[in-house]
């Protein structure tokens, strides 16, 4: 089947046709851009932990895997907590497979005690450890009686079909949580999101600082397990990331009673909106009226670097190959630079029942699409879905890609979505040739397909080794990078070199 044959097949639910309950499953054996249990919880959620050592209990692999996830510019306040930059693994062989690995976790654990003397140690299985049914649980138990400290087994196996940041939030719920107290300030508050490195959780913390927060605890971000201990402290939760509405703030606030609102970091008009939500629950007019000054100072800051690249960047369409985690905060912000983004392939987006594209796509009855910061969820009209796409680019491809009729497409300058799982390498060629953006933004899989296409790629997660694209700054350096990314020689041919005899 063609690439334009595929996409018109899993576009047919726009007239019906299908149900959108069976559009872009996963293929079983097939590489997709989605992270596995383990990798969730382990990476995402207790990897920038400090003070946490996490032993890997299964085949070396998994653990080199997720070695230095999210830490790579982690430091720890305590010297004594100095194992961030290892990766602790029972590397489970052939034998151990057979005949069972409880004894190399045992001793893993006694070892990881005798050397490091962490205050917490958090045993996390991989696939193999749950199709043998090693007893981690007890053998956490026993560990924790005879070694006088605390020790957490996450069975976030990585063919579970249980999200494992989930698993290992509910975890820390349980487990850290409320063990702890300290002195909090007048604004306690918690800070709950993807936030990769520790730049952007100072960023926060210089801004909120300003204002007269008191950050208590930060989780999925630059945390400490000292700080988790007395997350409870905190009168509000702040969340940028929809993978903990449905488990860690709604159970926080049901057994603590702490109160959650999303956060979004990400984008001018976001970070506005966010701080100001924030003075609102709080209701002191003077934190309200240093709410308005900073963002005041913070908007002059950038105004005329901002004023010259949207003056470059303007009319830019920006192609997005990432899940939508990444692609609803990061669409706000190219909004801000006035680029037209256009969503392909997330996957994650479509699950029965729920539209979780809401303002990638809007429904035609509201006329718009609900907010970013909207947590309500709407289930897809599927007589009036329909597709956006920046006029510009679909005057481009219209005779290129066939969509499913001609009212899928909508004149929406900000929003668009193509619809299509598990591009292969040539797939994604293929569509980059058809689209012709200025830039794409690829995932884990689409990363070397523009070398094919011809064209300029940049990455979202680049801010895990160069600059951060949270803040009020965030958006000027992302438009450094689009503009420097654009304009590099290479990208002027427009015949290889190896083609022009």
């Amino acid at each position: 089947m063609s690439l334009t044959e595929r996409i018109h097949t899993q576009n047919k639910f726009l007239t019906g046709e299908r149900d959108l309950s069976t559009l872009m499953m996963d293929i079983p054996g097939v590489l997709c851009k989605h992270g596995c249990c383990y990798m969730a919880c382990r990476g995402l959620v207790l990897s920038p932990i400090s003070g946490i050592l996490i032993i890997t209990h299964g085949p070396a692999g998994c653990s080199y895997y997720s070695w230095g996830g999210n830490r790579l510019h982690h430091r720890p306040a305590n010297a004594r907590h100095d194992y961030y930059s290892y990766s602790f693994s029972t590397n489970m062989e052939e034998s151990d497979i057979i005949f069972g690995g409880e004894k190399k976790l045992q001793q893993a654990i006694k070892e990881a005690v005798e050397i490091f003397h962490p205050p917490v140690i958090a045993v996390c299985s991989t696939c193999p450890v749950g199709l043998i049914g090693d007893d981690v649980q007890a053998i956490a138990e026993a560990a924790e009686k005879e070694h006088g400290i605390k020790v957490m087994s996450f069975s976030c196996e990585g063919f579970k079909s249980i999200p494992g940041y989930r698993l290992a939030n509910l975890g820390i719920i349980e487990n850290v949580i409320g063990t702890g107290q300290k002195n909090v300030g007048k604004y306690p508050v918690n800070i709950i999101g993807e936030f990769y490195n520790g730049r952007r959780a100072k960023e926060i913390a210089r801004i909120f600082q300003q204002i007269g927060y008191d950050i208590v605890a930060v989780l999925m971000g630059d945390g400490s397990y000292d700080d988790l201990q007395s997350a409870q402290q905190a009168k509000l939760n702040l969340f940028s990331s929809d993978k903990v509405v449905a488990d860690l703030v709604d159970v926080m606030q049901d057994k603590f009673g702490t109160r959650w609102m999303r956060f979004n970091f990400i984008g001018m008009d976001n970070i506005i909106n966010s701080l100001k939500n924030m003075a609102g629950f709080f209701g002191d007019p003077e934190l309200l009226s240093k709410t308005e000054d900073l963002i005041a100072k913070e908007l002059e800051r950038v105004k005329d670097s901002m004023d010259n690249y949207k003056l470059k960047l303007k009319d830019k369409v920006a192609v997005i190959f990432e899940d939508e985690f990444v692609t609803r905060h990061y669409q706000a912000l190219l909004a801000d630079l006035e680029v037209s983004p256009v969503t392909v392939g997330n996957e994650l987006l479509c699950r029965p029942g729920q539209n979780e594209i809401g303002f990638l796509s809007a429904i035609e009855s509201g006329g718009n699409a609900p907010a970013a910061q909207d947590d309500t969820r709407y289930d897809t009209d599927l007589e009036h879905y329909h597709i956006n796409f920046p006029v510009s680019l679909y005057e481009k491809i219209k005779t290129k890609i066939k969509l499913a009729h001609d009212h899928a497409v909508r004149s929406n300058p900000a929003l668009g979505s193509i619809l299509i799982s598990n591009l292969s390498q040539s797939e994604t060629e293929q569509l980059l040739i058809a689209l012709q953006p200025d830039i794409y933004f690829p995932g884990i899989k689409e990363k070397f397909a523009g070398v094919g296409a011809a064209s300029p790629s940049c990455f979202f997660n680049a801010d895990e080794y160069r600059f951060d694209y949270g803040g009020f700054q965030g958006a000027v350096h992302l438009a450094r990078d689009l503009l420097m990314t654009m304009n590099m020689a290479v990208w002027q041919n427009d015949v290889a070199p190896w083609r022009r005899i």
